[in-house]
């Protein structure tokens, strides 16, 4: 029910859009899809869901999280400048969207992501990880999450696939990031999901979804959760590690 809401609610919403007459480069209004998406389905299943959702954890878990989630899309970022300068491309840098200033862009998109997340990261993850581990969740969850993006399928099959897979690593990045109660995962998503738009835009400008700056993100992408989720393993080692008595 709630893939479906979704999706319904985010079609609907690109039709109220386009009559809007709002630029969807600054403010996409299908990104608030998932959101009521997950609300009508909380609606309907509220009782059944409220024992799927995780508890909350110590605000400076969340706060600690959050940070490596900044730090996570920084070095998202230095790959990706890296590659574009290496391959010969040109950074797009700060610049107006739309006719309208940078700081207006930053909101709007924080705006969206967040309107996103509520549905991908607050909804959808902690539910289906009452049934799975938390990895299979981030991967089903990315899947949904790419395919959701209909229009990247109209740029031919590598593009789309290298669009896929780069969607994927970021959902187990945002799922590995996020922890505590559903809207204590909302912050660190949001703010992730916020920061790599706006890095993927400063980096590339409108070229995000074109060859080569599409195959420069998958790399970028599978190589920065690559290496997080190795952090997250270590760290879950040497905790396990700590509670085994001598």
């Amino acid at each position: 029910m709630f893939v479906l809401a979704s999706f319904v609610f985010s079609g609907v919403l690109g039709v109220v859009q386009g009559l809007s007459g709002v630029d969807a480069e600054l403010l996409t209004f299908a990104q608030f899809g998932p959101a009521l998406g997950a609300a009508l389905t909380w609606i309907a299943f509220r009782k059944r869901l409220r024992a799927f959702m995780p508890e909350a954890v110590s605000g400076r878990q969340v706060g600690a999280h959050t940070v490596l989630m900044v730090l996570a899309v920084a070095v998202f970022a230095a790959i990706s400048v890296a590659l574009v300068l290496a391959t010969g491309g040109e950074i797009e840098g700060v610049a107006a969207v739309a006719g309208s200033p940078f700081v207006l862009y930053l909101v709007l998109q924080l705006v969206g992501a967040t309107g996103e997340e509520i549905g991908w990261r607050g909804f959808m993850q902690p539910a289906l990880e009452s049934r799975m581990r938390r990895f299979t969740a981030a991967l089903a969850t990315g899947a949904v999450w790419a395919v959701w993006h209909v229009q990247i399928f109209t740029a031919g099959p590598a593009v789309a696939g290298a669009f896929i897979v780069s969607t994927l690593a970021f959902s187990v990045l945002l799922a590995f990031m996020g922890n505590g109660s559903a809207w204590q995962r909302i912050l660190t998503a949001a703010i992730g999901h916020w920061l790599i738009n706006v890095s993927l835009h400063t980096v590339a400008g409108e070229r995000v979804n074109e060859s080569p700056q599409v195959y420069i993100t998958v790399a970028a992408g599978v190589v920065t959760a690559a290496v997080f989720l190795a952090l997250f393993a270590a760290a879950q080692r040497k905790r396990r590690a700590k509670a085994v008595p001598a």
